[in-house]
């Protein structure tokens, strides 16, 4: 007698994500990529809340049904001017939140679906962008959390 067996396997994600290294902000990193591979990228109405319900980092959004494509390029840096108090050498002091800890040098993550070897060098031909890689394979559960 032949038996089934359902095999759940876990969910894999099928988008790749980059991470970015760059000094540009984030809105005209978008400009620039929208402009190269002629994307039409938007800010979110919402952001993505960091650990702390007070620091949020942007997200920018494409999705064509037509081409089936979805893109979307996330903050991962959070930068905060705060005042000191005291005599110290500054008044201001910059403090950096990361909305993944575990990826210190990324800027900007970049999401979508089938990325080519093509794109990746359009990508890194923007002026500014220091560099370009995918994410590391041991941190794919962070695409998990990408996936919204």
């Amino acid at each position: 007698m032949v038996t089934h067996t359902l095999d759940l396997a876990p969910i894999t994600y099928d988008q790749d994500v980059l991470c970015v290294t760059t000094v540009l902000p984030s809105y005209l990193f978008v400009f620039h990529l929208n402009r190269i591979l002629g994307l039409s990228l938007t800010r979110s109405r919402e952001d993505l809340l960091g650990n702390t319900a007070t620091k949020t980092f942007a997200v920018y959004e494409y999705t064509c049904d037509v081409m089936q494509q979805s893109w979307r390029v996330v903050e991962n840096k959070h930068i905060a001017t705060e005042t000191t108090v005291g005599g110290g050498l500054f008044n201001e002091t910059e403090k950096q939140t990361l909305l993944f800890a575990q990826l210190t040098q990324a800027d900007l993550l970049v999401c979508a679906h089938e990325l080519t070897e093509e794109m990746i060098q359009k990508i890194k031909s923007i002026g500014r962008v220091i560099s370009c890689y995918q994410l590391p394979k041991q941190l794919n559960y962070i695409k998990e959390k990408l996936t919204f």
